[in-house]
């Protein structure tokens, strides 16, 4: 049979160590059947078959993006963004503006609320009172870790005072133990929430659709999800039925304390629930919070007394269910961002009985040399996202680095340490957190300093990714933690087509003018999900 489609004169950079480079490639029912010079390709090839001349595209492994969290964000993004609004003002005339659009009594759910906009000050929802109008207001922190609520959101829901939650969640009160609309970590947040109506299915499915479409034009062909429930193999399944699910995704089941007996036991039963294009043998642990609030795991308070507890109340509990879901199968990764946290996770990991998965930790943003020597020693995955560097500043002046105190801020993000030690290294964006752009990423990753803020130095004195690295923390090294290094990660001969076209080397081309690379081609299962004009 002939070749469905082929891409000829092209410069392809295969991350096939015995195959390095090519030509041209031809695909056939989703998968590689050739790969060389042209001359090689048009022996697979007939009249039917579909010929792509390339005229120079440089051409990769689709990019996978190694930690995301497709649905929140396709849902965050039908609200204001407060992405680099670092004022106060800027603040409430984006909430002035959303609340014009809206009109009175409708929820505002906005997103990416920078720590810095608060402008030293502690927050109350008097702050935005104001500027949220008549309705209910909430905006997700940049992390997602922490809500702030206005006050009419807060009638809604009925919260008055603190509130007892078995995460770690807590509601922030003012000394007369009225709440202060500030809502920390995932708990809190519902607890205003759910007081909001929820969309349509058809509405959702189609933000899902579109987000997806969105991060095929930047050259993304998969994701690691990582906050799924026992609703994900539905929409997964949805979405692939309609045709719509122009992207591979790796699904990691959230397991997190509050999850009753039964629904414990219903996630340990669907490690082998998947479809064409999406696999659901991953579990997502989140050992604790972040730096910016207090609520990371530290060997040391941070400046302000606070990031000695975990996020699981009980690690001993953490520990049990992390083994009942090893014994099920389930690859393994645990949200730790403190250096007591990943310490604690990979004593953890070390405990678990030996197997050919590959277990992972989860943002890793400060932790001390002897730590990073233990990821290559427990074959623990590093999965990194550089791009968090947007939000620091060399000077160690931002809120972050305030937070954490010296010397922990310069070992901020060690991406390039742990690469240079051997480890695997995944990266991503965290996304809805920051920008899903890979380009971005491969800046900052090279760089070490937010992609908008050319006047930065690097930050922290971590060592930096080279864009070779930087290529393989999105293609063979992200293959590798999902346990596809046979079928996906490279171009070769029988692996999956799922490609990019790009009008430059990506793992060559200055960072800097990397953001600007342009994205002529995606592929998925050799279907164009992406074709520039």
């Amino acid at each position: 049979m002939p070749a469905q489609r082929a891409v000829i004169n092209a410069s392809i950079r295969t991350m096939d160590p015995d195959f390095p480079t090519a030509t041209a490639v031809a695909i056939d029912e989703g998968k590689i059947v050739a790969i060389g010079d042209s001359d090689s390709i048009r022996d697979v090839c007939d009249a039917r078959t579909e010929v792509i001349d390339a005229q120079g595209w440089h051409v990769t492994p689709g990019l996978v993006d190694g930690h995301q969290h497709l649905f929140i964000g396709a849902e965050f993004g039908q609200g204001p963004s407060f992405d680099r609004v670092d004022t106060l003002t800027g603040v409430r005339e984006v909430l002035a503006a959303e609340r014009r659009r809206v009109g009175p009594g409708e929820w505002i759910v906005g997103f990416a609320f920078e720590y810095s906009a608060l402008e030293g000050a502690a927050f109350h929802h008097s702050l935005i009172d104001d500027a949220a109008g008549d309705g209910p207001a909430l905006i997700y922190a940049l992390d997602v870790h922490t809500g702030f609520a206005n006050a009419h959101a807060l009638r809604l829901a009925g919260v008055t005072g603190s509130r007892e939650f078995n995460d770690g969640s807590f509601i922030v009160v003012d000394d007369n133990g009225s709440p202060t609309g500030e809502l920390r970590e995932m708990s809190a947040i519902q607890a205003v929430l759910d007081n909001r109506p929820e969309p349509s299915d058809d509405d959702r499915l189609r933000w899902y659709a579109e987000a997806i479409a969105a991060q095929n034009a930047v050259g993304i062909t998969g994701i690691h999800q990582m906050n799924a429930d026992a609703t994900t193999p539905g929409v997964l399944t949805a979405l692939e039925q309609s045709g719509r699910l122009g992207m591979r995704v790796h699904v990691h089941y959230f397991v997190d304390p509050t999850l009753d007996e039964s629904t414990l036991t219903e996630l340990l039963r669907s490690r082998d629930i998947h479809g064409r294009r999406w696999q659901g043998d991953g579990a997502k642990f989140m050992i604790d919070g972040v730096i910016d609030t207090g609520t990371a795991w530290l060997e040391e308070p941070d400046t302000h007394g606070d990031g000695l507890d975990p996020m699981w109340p009980d690690p001993e509990l953490y520990r049990a269910t992390i083994k009942r879901f090893d014994s099920a199968g389930f690859r393994l990764t645990t949200h730790a961002i403190g250096d007591r946290a990943v310490r604690e996770v990979l004593d953890t990991y070390e405990a678990l009985p030996a197997s050919s998965r590959r277990h992972r930790i989860e943002h890793i943003e400060t932790v001390p040399d002897s730590t990073i020597a233990r990821f290559k020693q427990l074959g623990v995955t590093a999965s990194m996202q550089p791009i968090h560097l947007r939000w620091l500043t060399p000077d160690l002046l931002d809120p972050w680095s305030t937070r954490l105190g010296q010397p922990r801020c310069h070992h901020v993000m060690p991406s390039g340490d742990l690469s240079a030690d051997g480890d695997l290294v995944v990266l991503g964006s965290d996304w809805p957190v920051a920008p899903y752009d890979p380009r971005l990423g491969f800046l900052s990753a090279q760089l070490r300093r937010a992609p908008d803020r050319p006047a930065h130095g690097p930050i922290g004195r971590s060592r930096p990714l080279t864009g070779l690295e930087t290529l393989a923390g999105y293609t063979v090294n992200a293959a590798l933690a999902t346990g596809d290094p046979h079928q996906a990660g490279m171009l070769r001969v029988g692996y999956r087509a799922d490609l990019v076209a790009w009008g430059d080397d990506i793992a060559l081309t200055n960072p800097v003018d990397v953001v600007d690379l342009p994205v002529h081609l995606t592929m998925v299962d050799g279907d164009i999900v992406h074709r520039s004009a």
